[in-house]
């Protein structure tokens, strides 16, 4: 490695270490707050805590009734990340496989509609969903969640399967398999990258959603975590301990699945790459 490439390679650390540092900081905070009393966060906002106040966690919960909202979020964030990898292969591997000008018009629209705003939709649609009785409704916010999150998802399917051999299809069909049966036992197995990255993508963006969970679910006990989170702020804005122990109650179940499934996420973005 010569002088400059080891220069150049120190600068790439020193610079991804500053943006590590920048993101994990307001984490660690947050950590460390929620363990502190009410009075020593006013006394000094930054800081460890003299005694661990483990109890703050069942505080929050029982105050909040996180119970219920994750309970909401669960339902609500499982479905839809369902419904979204289903219909994301199915969709994904007709676009990989069959060469149109339909197909690349599809491509087209999908790209265009991840360029459309929330806000360019939400009154018409509260407006057609509460004639629908469908605000104030798991099965509403689902649907709108399965909606938003498809047109990213049946990209990356498709951009992911293309990468399959053609080869494997034709040898499925010819030992007669219908195509359902190529994708369930072909597709799939070969895609578990992909439907890992999927289901994280989607469960992510549907656990931390506040603004269409806001507006569709306003009765409190089918509220979800993100929107509990911030009405409980409301209510007890004075307390910050509990404030911030109430904000690592709701972003344990997101940190704990990255971690977890972390490896074949950044599998699945990388296999599944635009080349």
């Amino acid at each position: 490695m010569t002088a400059q490439k080891k220069i150049h390679k120190d600068i790439l650390y020193f610079v991804l270490s500053i943006i590590a540092v920048l993101e994990i900081s307001p984490v660690v905070i947050t950590l460390l707050n929620s363990l502190r009393t009410n009075s020593e966060i006013k006394t000094a906002a930054i800081g460890f805590p003299s005694v661990p106040q483990f109890s703050n966690y069942l505080k929050a919960w029982n105050i909040g009734g996180y119970a219920q909202a994750f309970l909401n979020s669960l339902i609500i964030s499982c479905t839809a990340s369902c419904i979204v990898l289903a219909a994301s292969i199915l969709s994904g591997y007709f676009l990989a496989r069959i060469k149109c000008r339909f197909t690349r018009l599809l491509h087209v629209y999908y790209g265009f509609s991840l360029s459309i705003s929330t806000f360019s939709f939400l009154v018409p649609l509260y407006f057609y969903f509460s004639r629908m009785n469908l605000v104030n409704s798991r099965l509403g916010i689902i649907l709108i969640y399965t909606a938003t999150n498809l047109p990213f998802n049946i990209i990356l399917a498709a951009t992911f399967i293309s990468e399959i051999p053609r080869t494997l299809d034709e040898a499925a069909i010819i030992d007669g398999c219908s195509t359902y049966q190529l994708i369930g036992k072909i597709i799939f197995p070969l895609a578990k990258p992909l439907i890992t990255t999927i289901l994280l993508i989607v469960f992510v963006s549907t656990w931390n959603e506040f603004t269409l969970a806001n507006t569709f679910l306003q009765l409190p006990e089918i509220k979800t975590a993100a929107t509990k989170y911030v009405f409980f702020v409301g209510e007890r804005g004075s307390d910050l301990s509990l404030i911030y122990s109430a904000g690592i109650i709701t972003m344990i179940p997101i940190v704990g699945i990255f971690l977890l499934l972390q490896n074949y996420f950044i599998e699945g973005l990388t296999s599944g790459s635009i080349k």
